[in-house]
């Protein structure tokens, strides 16, 4: 019976640290852990910075999520808001909720009002590779007052593609990264388009961020502190 129960335990452990070793996590996996960001110009001037803490790990069956609170900083520190979102690893494909991707300041602004947000989870496979083609995601937000719309805006991720593997480093440190590229269309009265390339490090999250225009570096952030 010792011996019966001691072979389960020794498959649920390696069953476990398969399922760990194959899915690819890309935020710190220590409840409390801290990243700090520092966002610029395209003339390096800093326009503000954002924290982004782990304020919950949990495990459940063959998924591992954390919640994650992001807080925005003006470039004078002015406190702009908190924003929560969860991201999730099952089954050896990671994902993030697209309310990530909400500006903090821009919701503390309806907080008043009737909000309703609708998002996908954006992809990245544990086992990908350069030149692998993710799926899009989207973003609906929908704000009225007293039944007056207010706000009716939508957000496509699109072209999303593993560019390369490179390595980064900042203040925080240097970080070994998968490079993804693709375009954000947003949609309200008028429709906005821009690039984005971001790094993303396993086990940190995302290091680097760059924002284009037509091919023009609008804007860019950047990994500066990181504290597990």
């Amino acid at each position: 019976m010792k011996r019966a129960l001691l072979l389960s335990s020794i498959i649920l452990f390696y069953s476990f640290a398969l399922y760990a070793q194959d899915c690819v996590f890309y935020y710190p996996k220590t409840k409390g852990a801290k990243l700090e960001y520092k966002s610029f110009d395209k003339k390096d001037k800093l326009t503000g910075r954002s924290t982004q803490l782990v304020k919950d790990i949990s495990i459940n069956g063959n998924a591992i999520s954390a919640l994650i609170e992001s807080q925005s900083f003006d470039k004078k520190d002015k406190d702009l808001g908190k924003n929560e979102f969860t991201v999730i690893c099952d089954n050896g494909v990671y994902s993030v909720d697209m309310k990530s991707f909400l500006d903090p300041a821009t919701m503390e602004s309806y907080k008043d009002m009737n909000v309703n947000i609708t998002s996908d989870n954006l992809q990245i496979p544990s086992n990908t590779k350069v030149g692998d083609i993710l799926p899009e995601g989207k973003l609906s937000i929908i704000v009225s007052s007293e039944g007056i719309p207010v706000l009716d805006m939508k957000t496509i991720i699109s072209d999303r593609k593993i560019e390369a593997q490179e390595q980064i480093t900042t203040e925080a440190g240097a970080f070994d990264c998968i490079k993804l590229t693709y375009t954000i269309t947003t949609k309200m009265m008028i429709s906005v388009r821009y690039e984005v390339a971001e790094w993303f490090c396993e086990g940190v999250g995302s290091v680097k961020t760059e924002s284009y225009s037509k091919g023009n570096l609008m804007s860019y952030t950047v990994l500066s502190s990181i504290t597990k």
